[in-house]
């Protein structure tokens, strides 16, 4: 099994399936709304969620993620342990606003989405900027993801050890790092040195 090297200093997290569980799933846009035009172009299914969480703002938005059990707890904990925490998703511009609402945004030193960044997860030039942005080495991070593809791989891709945060318990043992609830994370991640 891998185990976190003692260099680690930061923790970069997924949103999605990772931090907050998805309540009203993307499935039931897209089967009401497949596509929606303006003008003349066509709006793709996650453009379409955007623009109506911006519109309907916090009320709908609010509910549409809830924060895993023990997110704050563990979080904070991470912080008195000496840990930065960031954010990297393949998200859009509406990360900054989910964050807010589920109570963590004073928890990440940075966040980035996909969206601004121009290139998504699993390519390894995703992490990489996370990389710069934080200012530090692929031995000074962990990556916490829910996806095995997206998360697990792409961070092992760009040199980072990567936790598979398995919620639903989807993935068997493995080689890689696996917690089952974010408090698993206290177990392998002891303070900083």
């Amino acid at each position: 099994m891998t185990t976190v090297p003692s260099t680690v200093r930061h923790v970069i997290f997924d949103y999605g399936g990772t931090l907050a569980d998805l309540i009203f799933p993307l499935t039931v846009f897209r089967r009401f709304s497949p596509t929606t035009t303006m003008g003349s172009g066509e709006i793709k299914p996650p453009h379409f969620l955007q623009r109506q969480a911006r519109k309907l703002a916090y009320p709908v938005a609010a509910r549409m993620f809830r924060p895993f059990s023990g997110l704050h707890e563990v979080l904070g904990e991470l912080q008195r342990r000496g840990y930065r925490l960031h954010v990297l998703s393949n998200n859009s511009s509406i990360l900054p606003l989910q964050l807010e609402l589920i109570d963590t945004t004073d928890y990440f030193d940075t966040t980035s989405w996909s969206e601004e960044m121009g290139v998504e997860k699993p390519d390894a030039r995703i992490f990489e900027l996370a990389l710069e942005r934080i200012g530090a080495a692929p031995d000074e991070v962990v990556y916490v993801g829910d996806s095995y593809e997206a998360d697990v791989a792409g961070a092992r891709g760009a040199g980072i050890v990567p936790i598979h945060a398995d919620h639903r318990g989807r993935r068997p043992e493995g080689s890689e790092l696996r917690v089952e609830s974010l408090f698993g994370l206290l177990d392998l991640l002891p303070p900083v040195q």
